[in-house]
Protein backbone atom coordinates (compact mmCIF):
# COMPACT_ATOMS: atom_id res chain seq x y z
CA UNK A 1 0.00 0.00 0.00
CA UNK A 2 1.23 3.15 -1.25
CA UNK A 3 1.61 5.98 1.58
CA UNK A 4 -0.36 9.32 0.93
CA UNK A 5 2.57 11.92 0.47
CA UNK A 6 1.74 14.65 3.08
CA UNK A 7 1.88 18.29 2.00
CA UNK A 8 4.95 20.23 2.89
CA UNK A 9 5.35 23.41 4.42
CA UNK A 10 7.43 26.18 2.49
CA UNK A 11 11.05 25.94 4.59
CA UNK A 12 12.48 28.95 6.23
CA UNK A 13 13.98 31.64 4.33
CA UNK A 14 17.99 31.38 3.94
CA UNK A 15 18.02 34.27 1.38
CA UNK A 16 16.99 38.21 1.19
CA UNK A 17 16.31 39.09 -2.58
CA UNK A 18 16.34 42.52 -2.87
CA UNK A 19 14.06 43.13 -6.28
CA UNK A 20 13.14 46.71 -7.91
CA UNK A 21 13.79 49.07 -10.43
CA UNK A 22 17.87 50.02 -11.58
CA UNK A 23 19.09 52.80 -9.50
CA UNK A 24 16.28 52.35 -6.28
CA UNK A 25 18.97 51.21 -4.38
CA UNK A 26 19.46 47.30 -4.03
CA UNK A 27 22.89 47.17 -4.04
CA UNK A 28 23.80 49.62 -1.32
CA UNK A 29 20.75 48.19 0.84
CA UNK A 30 22.08 44.92 0.11
CA UNK A 31 25.46 45.31 1.02
CA UNK A 32 23.92 47.13 4.41
CA UNK A 33 21.62 43.87 4.81
CA UNK A 34 24.59 41.91 4.35
CA UNK A 35 27.02 43.52 7.05
CA UNK A 36 24.50 43.89 9.57
CA UNK A 37 23.50 40.07 8.91
CA UNK A 38 27.38 38.75 8.49
CA UNK A 39 26.07 37.24 5.46
CA UNK A 40 27.72 37.21 1.64
CA UNK A 41 26.53 39.84 -0.57
CA UNK A 42 26.25 39.22 -4.31
CA UNK A 43 24.72 41.04 -7.06
CA UNK A 44 23.48 39.35 -9.93
CA UNK A 45 24.78 41.48 -12.49
CA UNK A 46 28.32 41.36 -10.88
CA UNK A 47 27.94 37.55 -11.27
CA UNK A 48 26.87 38.68 -15.03
CA UNK A 49 30.19 40.34 -15.68
CA UNK A 50 31.96 37.35 -13.88
CA UNK A 51 30.85 34.64 -15.93
CA UNK A 52 30.34 36.58 -19.44
CA UNK A 53 33.45 38.98 -18.53
CA UNK A 54 31.28 41.70 -20.02
CA UNK A 55 28.63 43.95 -17.85
CA UNK A 56 25.15 43.54 -18.04
CA UNK A 57 24.65 47.01 -20.14
CA UNK A 58 27.36 46.07 -22.71
CA UNK A 59 25.62 42.12 -23.38
CA UNK A 60 22.41 44.17 -24.07
CA UNK A 61 24.21 46.26 -26.60
CA UNK A 62 26.18 43.70 -28.57
CA UNK A 63 23.63 40.90 -28.25
CA UNK A 64 20.36 42.09 -27.36
CA UNK A 65 18.15 42.11 -24.57
CA UNK A 66 16.36 38.93 -24.83
CA UNK A 67 20.16 36.72 -25.33
CA UNK A 68 21.02 39.43 -21.79
CA UNK A 69 17.70 37.57 -20.37
CA UNK A 70 18.86 33.90 -21.13
CA UNK A 71 22.14 34.83 -19.15
CA UNK A 72 20.62 36.19 -16.61
CA UNK A 73 18.05 33.27 -15.88
CA UNK A 74 21.46 31.10 -15.56
CA UNK A 75 22.41 33.99 -13.32
CA UNK A 76 19.35 33.09 -11.17
CA UNK A 77 19.54 29.82 -10.49
CA UNK A 78 23.43 29.90 -9.33
CA UNK A 79 22.62 32.76 -7.16
CA UNK A 80 19.36 30.79 -5.68
CA UNK A 81 21.85 27.80 -4.63
CA UNK A 82 23.76 29.77 -2.43
CA UNK A 83 22.65 30.28 1.44
CA UNK A 84 22.60 32.39 3.69
CA UNK A 85 22.99 35.17 1.51
CA UNK A 86 21.85 38.77 0.29
CA UNK A 87 21.16 38.69 -2.94
CA UNK A 88 20.49 41.98 -5.12
CA UNK A 89 18.96 41.80 -8.95
CA UNK A 90 18.45 43.37 -12.06
CA UNK A 91 15.86 45.47 -12.66
CA UNK A 92 14.12 43.12 -14.82
CA UNK A 93 15.07 39.61 -13.26
CA UNK A 94 11.09 40.00 -12.15
CA UNK A 95 9.74 39.51 -15.28
CA UNK A 96 10.49 35.93 -15.90
CA UNK A 97 8.50 33.30 -13.78
CA UNK A 98 10.85 30.81 -13.71
CA UNK A 99 13.28 33.97 -12.37
CA UNK A 100 10.87 34.67 -9.34
CA UNK A 101 10.50 30.65 -8.21
CA UNK A 102 13.79 30.43 -8.34
CA UNK A 103 14.51 33.60 -6.04
CA UNK A 104 11.14 32.41 -4.36
CA UNK A 105 12.76 28.89 -3.11
CA UNK A 106 14.50 29.88 -0.56
CA UNK A 107 14.64 33.22 -0.74
CA UNK A 108 12.47 36.37 1.10
CA UNK A 109 12.01 38.70 -1.66
CA UNK A 110 11.54 42.60 -0.93
CA UNK A 111 10.69 44.72 -3.76
CA UNK A 112 12.45 48.68 -3.16
CA UNK A 113 10.10 51.34 -4.32
CA UNK A 114 10.29 54.71 -5.19
CA UNK A 115 8.76 57.15 -7.68
CA UNK A 116 10.90 57.09 -11.27
CA UNK A 117 11.30 60.81 -10.74
CA UNK A 118 13.12 60.26 -7.32
CA UNK A 119 15.55 57.61 -8.97
CA UNK A 120 16.24 59.91 -11.44
CA UNK A 121 17.22 62.55 -9.20
CA UNK A 122 19.86 59.85 -7.26
CA UNK A 123 20.63 58.08 -10.76
CA UNK A 124 23.27 60.94 -11.38
CA UNK A 125 24.87 61.78 -8.21
CA UNK A 126 25.47 58.38 -7.63
CA UNK A 127 27.50 57.95 -10.15
CA UNK A 128 25.64 54.67 -11.28
CA UNK A 129 26.18 53.73 -15.22
CA UNK A 130 23.22 54.05 -16.64
CA UNK A 131 21.93 50.59 -18.84
CA UNK A 132 20.97 50.67 -22.14
CA UNK A 133 17.23 50.12 -21.32
CA UNK A 134 16.96 53.59 -19.14
CA UNK A 135 19.10 55.58 -21.63
CA UNK A 136 17.66 58.54 -23.30
CA UNK A 137 15.42 60.20 -21.45
CA UNK A 138 15.90 58.64 -18.14
CA UNK A 139 12.96 59.54 -16.00
CA UNK A 140 10.40 58.72 -19.10
CA UNK A 141 11.78 55.05 -19.05
CA UNK A 142 11.84 54.91 -16.05
CA UNK A 143 8.45 55.16 -15.49
CA UNK A 144 7.64 53.34 -18.56
CA UNK A 145 9.40 50.34 -16.83
CA UNK A 146 7.80 51.08 -13.70
CA UNK A 147 4.30 50.62 -15.81
CA UNK A 148 5.66 47.54 -17.25
CA UNK A 149 7.23 45.85 -14.49
CA UNK A 150 5.24 46.90 -10.95
CA UNK A 151 2.53 44.12 -11.28
CA UNK A 152 5.55 41.77 -11.10
CA UNK A 153 7.12 43.84 -8.23
CA UNK A 154 4.44 42.89 -6.28
CA UNK A 155 4.82 39.67 -5.87
CA UNK A 156 7.22 40.26 -3.51
CA UNK A 157 6.95 38.76 0.15
CA UNK A 158 7.60 42.40 1.46
CA UNK A 159 7.12 45.85 -0.19
CA UNK A 160 9.84 48.83 1.18
CA UNK A 161 9.29 52.08 0.65
CA UNK A 162 12.44 53.97 -0.10
CA UNK A 163 11.58 57.51 -0.75
CA UNK A 164 13.55 60.27 1.17
CA UNK A 165 14.78 63.99 0.19
CA UNK A 166 18.25 64.90 -1.20
CA UNK A 167 19.97 65.00 2.22
CA UNK A 168 18.29 61.54 3.43
CA UNK A 169 20.25 59.07 1.51
CA UNK A 170 21.83 57.45 4.75
CA UNK A 171 18.63 57.88 6.90
CA UNK A 172 16.49 55.89 3.71
CA UNK A 173 19.29 53.29 3.32
CA UNK A 174 18.87 52.76 7.07
CA UNK A 175 15.44 53.31 7.63
CA UNK A 176 14.78 50.28 4.89
CA UNK A 177 17.80 48.27 6.41
CA UNK A 178 15.79 48.18 9.66
CA UNK A 179 12.12 47.69 8.04
CA UNK A 180 13.23 44.43 5.91
CA UNK A 181 15.19 42.98 9.51
CA UNK A 182 12.36 44.02 11.69
CA UNK A 183 10.36 41.78 8.77
CA UNK A 184 12.61 39.11 8.94
CA UNK A 185 12.70 38.76 12.48
CA UNK A 186 9.22 38.92 12.84
CA UNK A 187 7.13 38.24 9.46
CA UNK A 188 9.42 36.51 6.93
CA UNK A 189 8.58 32.98 7.87
CA UNK A 190 4.86 33.60 7.67
CA UNK A 191 4.76 35.30 4.69
CA UNK A 192 6.85 32.90 2.52
CA UNK A 193 4.70 30.06 3.93
CA UNK A 194 1.12 31.63 2.31
CA UNK A 195 -0.64 29.28 0.12
CA UNK A 196 0.17 28.75 -3.17
CA UNK A 197 2.84 31.63 -2.97
CA UNK A 198 5.49 29.11 -5.26
CA UNK A 199 2.72 28.71 -7.52
CA UNK A 200 1.61 32.64 -7.93
CA UNK A 201 5.55 33.12 -8.27
CA UNK A 202 5.75 30.86 -11.10
CA UNK A 203 2.79 32.03 -12.77
CA UNK A 204 3.17 34.20 -15.81
CA UNK A 205 0.19 36.19 -14.41
CA UNK A 206 1.42 39.56 -12.78
CA UNK A 207 0.11 40.06 -9.15
CA UNK A 208 -3.28 41.24 -7.79
CA UNK A 209 -3.95 42.63 -4.68
CA UNK A 210 -4.73 46.61 -3.04
CA UNK A 211 -4.17 49.06 -5.27
CA UNK A 212 -1.80 50.28 -2.42
CA UNK A 213 -0.57 49.61 0.94
CA UNK A 214 0.74 51.69 3.48
CA UNK A 215 3.84 49.92 5.40
CA UNK A 216 5.29 51.83 8.08
CA UNK A 217 7.44 49.70 9.80
CA UNK A 218 5.14 48.94 12.76
CA UNK A 219 1.73 48.30 11.42
CA UNK A 220 0.87 47.71 7.43
CA UNK A 221 -2.74 47.85 6.13
CA UNK A 222 -4.28 48.02 2.11
CA UNK A 223 -6.06 50.37 0.52
CA UNK A 224 -8.51 48.88 -2.22
CA UNK A 225 -9.75 51.41 -4.80
CA UNK A 226 -12.21 50.26 -7.33
CA UNK A 227 -16.14 49.93 -8.07
CA UNK A 228 -18.60 48.26 -5.60
CA UNK A 229 -15.99 48.40 -2.60
CA UNK A 230 -18.71 48.95 -0.29
CA UNK A 231 -20.66 46.04 -0.93
CA UNK A 232 -17.15 44.10 0.33
CA UNK A 233 -16.99 45.07 3.17
CA UNK A 234 -17.53 41.86 5.08
CA UNK A 235 -15.40 40.13 2.82
CA UNK A 236 -12.57 42.98 3.40
CA UNK A 237 -13.15 43.12 7.35
CA UNK A 238 -12.70 39.11 6.91
CA UNK A 239 -9.41 39.28 4.94
CA UNK A 240 -8.01 42.35 7.48
CA UNK A 241 -8.59 40.29 10.50
CA UNK A 242 -11.52 42.17 12.00
CA UNK A 243 -14.64 39.48 11.18
CA UNK A 244 -16.71 38.89 14.18
CA UNK A 245 -16.55 42.36 16.02
CA UNK A 246 -18.90 45.02 16.16
CA UNK A 247 -18.86 47.64 14.19
CA UNK A 248 -19.80 51.09 15.02
CA UNK A 249 -20.49 53.43 11.93
CA UNK A 250 -19.61 57.74 12.13
CA UNK A 251 -21.02 59.22 9.19
CA UNK A 252 -22.41 62.53 8.51
CA UNK A 253 -26.21 64.05 7.18
CA UNK A 254 -25.67 64.34 3.76
CA UNK A 255 -23.59 60.93 3.26
CA UNK A 256 -25.97 58.95 5.57
CA UNK A 257 -28.77 60.11 3.44
CA UNK A 258 -26.71 59.36 0.03
CA UNK A 259 -25.62 55.58 1.35
CA UNK A 260 -26.60 54.40 4.77
CA UNK A 261 -28.97 52.28 3.15
CA UNK A 262 -26.36 50.40 1.12
CA UNK A 263 -23.96 49.79 4.08
CA UNK A 264 -26.96 48.85 6.60
CA UNK A 265 -27.75 46.39 4.04
CA UNK A 266 -24.60 45.17 3.78
CA UNK A 267 -23.92 45.09 7.25
CA UNK A 268 -27.48 43.01 7.91
CA UNK A 269 -26.83 41.14 5.09
CA UNK A 270 -23.21 40.28 6.83
CA UNK A 271 -24.57 39.67 10.43
CA UNK A 272 -22.59 42.12 11.41
CA UNK A 273 -24.01 43.75 15.10
CA UNK A 274 -23.38 47.13 15.44
CA UNK A 275 -24.62 50.66 16.00
CA UNK A 276 -24.38 54.37 14.12
CA UNK A 277 -24.17 57.47 15.05
CA UNK A 278 -24.82 60.67 12.44
CA UNK A 279 -23.03 63.94 12.97
CA UNK A 280 -23.69 67.32 11.11
CA UNK A 281 -22.52 67.80 7.54
CA UNK A 282 -19.63 70.29 7.50
CA UNK A 283 -16.15 71.72 9.10
CA UNK A 284 -18.45 73.00 11.90
CA UNK A 285 -18.72 69.25 13.32
CA UNK A 286 -14.89 68.73 13.30
CA UNK A 287 -14.89 69.75 16.95
CA UNK A 288 -13.55 68.20 20.48
CA UNK A 289 -17.40 68.83 21.73
CA UNK A 290 -17.99 66.63 18.24
CA UNK A 291 -16.03 64.31 19.72
CA UNK A 292 -16.81 64.53 23.29
CA UNK A 293 -20.63 63.23 22.06
CA UNK A 294 -19.19 60.16 20.35
CA UNK A 295 -17.14 59.43 23.65
CA UNK A 296 -20.32 59.49 25.21
CA UNK A 297 -22.08 57.71 22.38
CA UNK A 298 -19.44 55.05 22.15
CA UNK A 299 -19.91 54.76 26.03
CA UNK A 300 -23.20 54.11 26.02
CA UNK A 301 -23.11 51.09 23.98
CA UNK A 302 -20.25 50.01 26.04
CA UNK A 303 -17.87 49.70 23.17
CA UNK A 304 -14.59 47.29 23.87
CA UNK A 305 -11.27 47.82 22.49
CA UNK A 306 -11.77 44.99 20.43
CA UNK A 307 -15.07 46.74 18.56
CA UNK A 308 -13.83 48.46 15.49
CA UNK A 309 -15.04 52.21 14.29
CA UNK A 310 -16.28 52.33 10.59
CA UNK A 311 -15.80 56.23 9.12
CA UNK A 312 -18.18 56.95 6.56
CA UNK A 313 -17.76 59.94 4.71
CA UNK A 314 -15.31 62.91 3.48
CA UNK A 315 -12.14 64.85 5.10
CA UNK A 316 -14.04 65.56 8.42
CA UNK A 317 -15.99 62.14 8.99
CA UNK A 318 -12.27 60.62 8.51
CA UNK A 319 -10.43 63.82 10.75
CA UNK A 320 -12.85 63.15 13.57
CA UNK A 321 -13.59 59.57 13.17
CA UNK A 322 -10.02 58.81 13.10
CA UNK A 323 -9.41 61.40 16.31
CA UNK A 324 -12.17 59.35 18.17
CA UNK A 325 -11.08 55.75 17.30
CA UNK A 326 -7.14 57.01 18.69
CA UNK A 327 -8.25 58.23 21.69
CA UNK A 328 -11.15 56.42 22.94
CA UNK A 329 -10.12 53.59 25.04
CA UNK A 330 -6.43 54.27 24.38
CA UNK A 331 -7.17 53.53 20.93
CA UNK A 332 -9.30 51.44 18.29
CA UNK A 333 -8.95 49.87 15.23
CA UNK A 334 -10.79 52.03 11.96
CA UNK A 335 -11.47 51.32 8.95
CA UNK A 336 -11.82 53.76 6.26
CA UNK A 337 -14.23 54.32 3.80
CA UNK A 338 -14.31 57.82 1.91
CA UNK A 339 -17.02 58.86 -0.09
CA UNK A 340 -15.30 61.61 -1.66
CA UNK A 341 -12.43 62.40 -4.13
CA UNK A 342 -10.51 64.53 -1.56
CA UNK A 343 -11.01 61.68 1.46
CA UNK A 344 -9.78 58.96 -0.74
CA UNK A 345 -6.88 61.32 -1.80
CA UNK A 346 -5.96 62.81 1.22
CA UNK A 347 -7.90 62.64 4.70
CA UNK A 348 -8.50 58.53 4.76
CA UNK A 349 -4.78 57.70 4.21
CA UNK A 350 -1.89 58.28 6.49
CA UNK A 351 -3.39 58.22 9.77
CA UNK A 352 -3.19 61.97 10.42
CA UNK A 353 -6.35 62.51 12.26
CA UNK A 354 -7.44 65.99 14.03
CA UNK A 355 -9.83 68.44 15.27
CA UNK A 356 -9.87 71.69 14.41
CA UNK A 357 -9.65 74.77 16.95
CA UNK A 358 -11.11 78.44 16.88
CA UNK A 359 -7.25 79.25 16.19
CA UNK A 360 -6.89 77.00 13.70
CA UNK A 361 -7.56 73.90 11.20
CA UNK A 362 -6.03 70.52 12.51
CA UNK A 363 -4.51 71.40 15.96
CA UNK A 364 -5.27 68.72 17.97
CA UNK A 365 -4.66 65.14 16.76
CA UNK A 366 -2.72 62.28 16.60
CA UNK A 367 -1.02 60.09 14.61
CA UNK A 368 -3.17 56.43 14.02
CA UNK A 369 -3.14 54.34 10.94
CA UNK A 370 -6.76 52.64 10.24
CA UNK A 371 -6.76 48.59 9.89
CA UNK A 372 -7.42 49.52 6.07
CA UNK A 373 -8.90 52.05 3.18
CA UNK A 374 -11.83 51.09 0.93
CA UNK A 375 -12.48 53.26 -1.83
CA UNK A 376 -15.22 52.78 -3.61
CA UNK A 377 -15.09 54.90 -6.67
CA UNK A 378 -19.00 54.45 -7.69
CA UNK A 379 -19.97 56.67 -4.76
CA UNK A 380 -18.20 59.50 -6.07
CA UNK A 381 -21.05 59.91 -8.72
CA UNK A 382 -23.33 61.20 -5.96
CA UNK A 383 -21.25 64.10 -5.29
CA UNK A 384 -22.26 67.68 -5.75
CA UNK A 385 -20.32 68.72 -8.51
CA UNK A 386 -17.96 71.24 -6.60
CA UNK A 387 -17.37 68.94 -3.86
CA UNK A 388 -16.36 66.32 -6.57
CA UNK A 389 -14.06 68.79 -8.42
CA UNK A 390 -12.31 70.06 -5.22
CA UNK A 391 -10.98 66.68 -4.27
CA UNK A 392 -8.88 66.54 -7.58
CA UNK A 393 -6.83 69.78 -6.30
CA UNK A 394 -5.25 66.73 -3.56
CA UNK A 395 -4.82 64.53 -7.10
CA UNK A 396 -3.24 67.37 -8.87
CA UNK A 397 -1.02 68.17 -5.54
CA UNK A 398 0.06 64.29 -6.24
CA UNK A 399 1.00 64.24 -9.70
CA UNK A 400 3.09 67.74 -9.61
CA UNK A 401 5.43 67.17 -6.41
CA UNK A 402 5.57 63.11 -7.18
CA UNK A 403 4.68 61.97 -10.90
CA UNK A 404 4.81 63.17 -14.35
CA UNK A 405 3.15 60.68 -15.66
CA UNK A 406 -0.01 60.77 -13.20
CA UNK A 407 0.16 64.37 -14.45
CA UNK A 408 -0.11 63.83 -18.57
CA UNK A 409 -2.97 60.94 -17.49
CA UNK A 410 -4.69 63.67 -16.09
CA UNK A 411 -4.00 66.83 -18.46
CA UNK A 412 -5.54 64.41 -21.54
CA UNK A 413 -8.78 63.64 -19.13
CA UNK A 414 -9.39 66.53 -17.35
CA UNK A 415 -12.88 66.99 -18.95
CA UNK A 416 -14.18 63.64 -18.46
CA UNK A 417 -12.53 63.23 -14.80
CA UNK A 418 -14.03 66.70 -13.99
CA UNK A 419 -17.10 66.11 -15.34
CA UNK A 420 -17.63 63.14 -13.42
CA UNK A 421 -17.89 61.29 -16.76
CA UNK A 422 -14.94 59.06 -17.02
CA UNK A 423 -14.80 55.47 -17.13
CA UNK A 424 -14.89 54.03 -13.68
CA UNK A 425 -12.02 52.05 -14.26
CA UNK A 426 -10.18 54.90 -15.57
CA UNK A 427 -10.83 56.80 -12.16
CA UNK A 428 -9.96 53.95 -10.06
CA UNK A 429 -6.69 53.60 -11.90
CA UNK A 430 -6.52 57.44 -11.14
CA UNK A 431 -7.48 57.52 -7.36
CA UNK A 432 -5.66 54.18 -6.89
CA UNK A 433 -2.00 55.77 -8.39
CA UNK A 434 -3.03 59.09 -6.22
CA UNK A 435 -3.50 56.69 -3.62
CA UNK A 436 0.04 54.30 -4.47
CA UNK A 437 2.06 57.86 -4.14
CA UNK A 438 0.59 59.11 -0.60
CA UNK A 439 1.15 55.89 0.73
CA UNK A 440 4.47 55.61 -0.80
CA UNK A 441 5.85 59.07 1.49
CA UNK A 442 3.06 58.51 4.31
CA UNK A 443 5.53 54.73 4.54
CA UNK A 444 8.23 56.42 4.26
CA UNK A 445 7.89 58.57 6.85
CA UNK A 446 5.19 58.24 9.07
CA UNK A 447 5.60 60.70 12.13
CA UNK A 448 6.18 63.29 9.15
CA UNK A 449 10.22 64.03 9.73
CA UNK A 450 11.22 64.28 6.36
CA UNK A 451 10.27 63.41 3.25
CA UNK A 452 6.60 63.67 4.17
CA UNK A 453 6.28 67.41 4.44
CA UNK A 454 5.69 67.59 0.55
CA UNK A 455 2.44 66.23 0.88
CA UNK A 456 1.95 70.21 2.62
CA UNK A 457 2.53 71.78 -1.23
CA UNK A 458 0.08 74.12 -1.34
CA UNK A 459 -1.02 73.97 2.28
CA UNK A 460 0.73 76.69 4.24
CA UNK A 461 -1.10 79.25 2.15
CA UNK A 462 -4.54 76.75 1.48
CA UNK A 463 -4.66 76.53 5.24
CA UNK A 464 -4.86 79.87 5.93
CA UNK A 465 -7.35 80.60 3.51
CA UNK A 466 -9.53 78.51 5.05
CA UNK A 467 -9.09 79.94 8.58
CA UNK A 468 -9.19 83.45 7.56
CA UNK A 469 -12.78 83.08 5.79
CA UNK A 470 -13.82 80.59 8.84
CA UNK A 471 -13.67 77.50 6.77
CA UNK A 472 -17.14 78.75 4.75
CA UNK A 473 -16.24 80.72 1.69
CA UNK A 474 -13.33 77.68 0.10
CA UNK A 475 -13.39 74.01 0.57
CA UNK A 476 -10.45 72.67 1.41
CA UNK A 477 -9.29 71.85 -2.02
CA UNK A 478 -10.42 74.74 -3.58
CA UNK A 479 -7.98 76.49 -1.02
CA UNK A 480 -5.64 73.96 -1.62
CA UNK A 481 -5.64 75.00 -5.30
CA UNK A 482 -5.17 78.92 -4.25
CA UNK A 483 -1.99 77.67 -2.28
CA UNK A 484 -0.28 75.88 -5.33
CA UNK A 485 -0.52 78.71 -7.43
CA UNK A 486 0.80 80.87 -4.28
CA UNK A 487 3.92 78.54 -3.62
CA UNK A 488 4.27 78.41 -7.75
CA UNK A 489 4.91 82.55 -7.96
CA UNK A 490 6.96 81.90 -5.03
CA UNK A 491 9.01 79.41 -6.50
CA UNK A 492 9.64 81.30 -9.94
CA UNK A 493 10.11 84.51 -7.73
CA UNK A 494 13.13 82.73 -6.04
CA UNK A 495 14.51 81.43 -9.52
CA UNK A 496 14.31 78.17 -8.84
CA UNK A 497 11.17 77.24 -10.67
CA UNK A 498 10.49 77.63 -14.52
CA UNK A 499 6.97 80.61 -14.98
CA UNK A 500 6.31 77.36 -17.97
CA UNK A 501 5.48 74.86 -14.83
CA UNK A 502 3.35 77.71 -13.17
CA UNK A 503 1.75 77.76 -16.51
CA UNK A 504 0.93 74.02 -16.82
CA UNK A 505 -0.19 74.03 -13.03
CA UNK A 506 -2.78 76.53 -13.59
CA UNK A 507 -4.18 75.43 -17.47
CA UNK A 508 -4.83 72.04 -15.08
CA UNK A 509 -6.41 73.50 -11.73
CA UNK A 510 -8.32 75.76 -14.65
CA UNK A 511 -9.63 72.81 -17.11
CA UNK A 512 -10.71 71.37 -13.07
CA UNK A 513 -12.64 74.65 -12.31
CA UNK A 514 -10.73 74.77 -9.19
CA UNK A 515 -10.00 78.39 -8.16
CA UNK A 516 -6.53 79.83 -8.96
CA UNK A 517 -7.64 83.01 -7.16
CA UNK A 518 -9.40 84.15 -4.00
CA UNK A 519 -10.40 87.95 -4.09
CA UNK A 520 -11.36 89.95 -1.39
CA UNK A 521 -9.86 87.88 0.82
CA UNK A 522 -8.36 89.50 4.08
CA UNK A 523 -4.50 89.71 3.13
CA UNK A 524 -3.56 90.34 6.61
CA UNK A 525 -5.92 87.58 8.45
CA UNK A 526 -4.33 85.15 5.85
CA UNK A 527 -0.30 85.92 6.80
CA UNK A 528 -1.21 85.99 10.31
CA UNK A 529 -3.24 82.14 10.44
CA UNK A 530 -0.19 81.15 8.31
CA UNK A 531 2.02 82.76 11.26
CA UNK A 532 -0.08 80.51 13.47
CA UNK A 533 0.43 77.12 11.35
CA UNK A 534 1.40 74.35 12.93
CA UNK A 535 4.91 73.87 9.91
CA UNK A 536 5.73 77.04 11.70
CA UNK A 537 9.06 76.17 12.77
CA UNK A 538 11.35 78.80 15.02
CA UNK A 539 8.85 81.22 13.69
CA UNK A 540 9.54 80.91 10.30
CA UNK A 541 7.12 79.99 8.07
CA UNK A 542 7.75 76.41 5.67
CA UNK A 543 6.77 76.10 2.22
CA UNK A 544 6.86 73.22 0.22
CA UNK A 545 8.14 74.34 -3.19
CA UNK A 546 8.47 73.23 -6.62
CA UNK A 547 11.79 72.86 -8.12
CA UNK A 548 9.78 70.83 -11.46
CA UNK A 549 7.60 68.47 -12.11
CA UNK A 550 8.29 65.64 -9.75
CA UNK A 551 11.04 67.65 -7.51
CA UNK A 552 10.11 69.78 -4.60
CA UNK A 553 12.20 71.52 -1.67
CA UNK A 554 11.18 72.85 1.37
CA UNK A 555 11.98 76.04 2.64
CA UNK A 556 12.26 78.11 5.36
CA UNK A 557 13.94 81.46 4.16
CA UNK A 558 11.44 83.08 2.31
CA UNK A 559 11.37 86.72 2.54
CA UNK A 560 7.99 87.81 4.88
CA UNK A 561 8.05 90.66 1.78
CA UNK A 562 7.43 87.93 -0.92
CA UNK A 563 5.05 86.08 1.00
CA UNK A 564 3.28 89.49 1.14
CA UNK A 565 3.15 90.31 -2.15
CA UNK A 566 1.71 86.86 -3.05
CA UNK A 567 -1.13 86.17 -0.92
CA UNK A 568 -1.73 90.06 -2.04
CA UNK A 569 -1.95 89.14 -5.71
CA UNK A 570 -3.65 86.30 -4.95
CA UNK A 571 -6.18 88.56 -3.34
CA UNK A 572 -6.27 90.61 -6.16
CA UNK A 573 -6.81 88.06 -8.88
Amino acid sequence: MTATPQPTSQPAPQQIVLVGLSGVGKTTIGKALAERLGWPFIDTDEMVLAREGRTAAALIIERGEAAFRRVEEVIVVEAARRAPVVIATGGGVILSAGNRRALGERGFICYLDATPSEIARRLPSEGQPVRPLVDGDLERRLRELDGERRAYYNHADLWVPVMGGPDEAIETRDRAVARILGAWATDAADLVSRPRRLERLGSDEPARGPAAVVDTGVQRYPIWVAPGELRRLPDRLQQIGLAGRRVFLISDTNVMEAHGRTVADVLDTGRIAGASYVIPAGEASKTQRMAGELYRWLAGERAERRDVILALGGGVVCDLAGYVAATYLRGMAIVQLPTSVLAMNDAAIGGKVAVDLPEGKNLVGAFHQPAAVLSDVSVLKTLPRRMHIEGFAEVIKHAFILDPGLLDTLEANARSLAAGTADPELLAQVIGRSSHLKALIVSSDPQERGIRAILNYGHTIGHAIEQATGYTEYMHGEAVAIGMMGAGRIAVELGILDATVVDRQSDLLRSFGLPLIAPGINVRAVIEAMQRDKKVEQGRMRFVLLEGVGRTVVRGDVPEDLVSRTVQSLARG
